[in-house]
């Protein structure tokens, strides 16, 4: 008789990127307990991961398994055997850190959107580009006036910080351009599209699943991976998506964020470079200001005049 081997379960429980994160240590299971690994996910029409398979994760699969929220050292080696429904964004570092990249580089986009991203980088190839992530929607504007982290769980950066940042960067690298990546549609950012130089990636988004809250009028996927593209970001803290953009696809990314307590006459802007860290790592830097380098006025500390690298990009079918 052949050897049955555990079941492992991605269901679509969180967004895009908390689900990619997920992902390490499922193939840490796969590694140490033999797991297969099922995804049943929408956008797997704008990508694969290789080692997964996909399908419907019905009634009869969720039955009997166990739903895995948290994992430490002890919950790993005691998941030996189990199916399971994985929805835990963390594990054993000892065990996650080491393949984390690793993990992110079987994350394959579909052909027709690298060609999408390519095609609307094109006219911006030999320019120095900024990636711009507005993560609204879901993210809270705790007040219009003040950048709030204290006290909320999902905070949102006000657009006027966004428009501030950049005029100071177009002060320094008039040539600059910008990729804008937002919650919903980038047209509704009238000041950032007006004022600058600014583009988007031309992929309209086919999912309408998550509801209005994480609806976007550009595919979410390709939006991701161009933002990867970008070597400087002005990122959303504690945004499980501006760390897979900045940290984990692609090169690195040198993010700049706002402070706590930032206003429109103090701008209290930080730089965050977490390449290959994991996401936890990523939100204390958003929550509680660790590995941040306050920056000054001028934002001399970063180098602007880069161009967008797309080499990383698969383009083959």
């Amino acid at each position: 008789m052949p050897k049955l081997y555990p079941k492992l379960y991605i269901d679509e429980f969180v967004g895009i990127t908390n689900r990619f994160e997920t992902l390490p240590l499922a193939f840490a299971l796969q590694k140490a307990h033999g797991h297969s690994i099922t995804l049943n996910w929408h956008e797997l029409d704008s990508f694969s991961v290789n080692g997964t398979q996909t399908g419907n994760i019905g009634f009869w699969q969720k039955l009997g398994a166990e739903r895995v929220r948290d994992c430490d050292a002890q919950k790993f080696n005691d998941l030996k055997g189990r199916n399971l429904v994985l929805r835990s964004l963390d594990g054993p570092s000892d065990l996650l850190d080491s393949i984390y990249l690793e993990v992110a580089h079987k994350i394959r986009l579909k052909p027709h959107l690298s060609a999408a991203i390519q095609a609307s980088f094109t006219p911006y190839l030999k320019r120095p580009m900024v990636g711009v992530h507005v993560r609204h929607g879901d993210y809270h504007l705790e007040n219009p006036d003040l950048y709030v982290v204290k006290g909320v769980e999902w905070p949102a950066i006000p657009v006027w910080w966004y428009e501030k940042v950049m005029a100071n960067i177009v002060a320094k690298q008039p040539d600059v351009c910008f990729l804008l990546s937002s919650t919903g549609d980038p047209n509704s950012y009238p000041t950032l599209r007006k004022n600058f130089d600014v583009f988007t990636v031309d992929a309209p988004s086919p999912y309408a699943y998550k509801g209005t809250d994480h609806q976007s009028a550009v595919n979410p996927v390709a939006d991701l991976f161009a933002l990867a593209c970008t070597p400087v970001m002005l990122a959303t803290p504690i945004s499980g998506y501006s760390h897979w953009a900045a940290n984990v696809l692609g090169a690195a990314t040198t993010c700049i964020v706002p402070l706590e307590g930032a206003t429109t006459d103090n701008l209290l802007c930080g730089r965050v470079d977490l390449y290959g860290k994991r996401l936890s790592v990523w939100r204390n830097a958003g929550r509680e200001g660790s590995d941040t380098q306050m920056l000054d006025a001028d934002l001399s500390a970063i180098d602007f005049n880069k161009p967008a690298q797309l080499d990383w990009l698969d383009f083959k079918a």
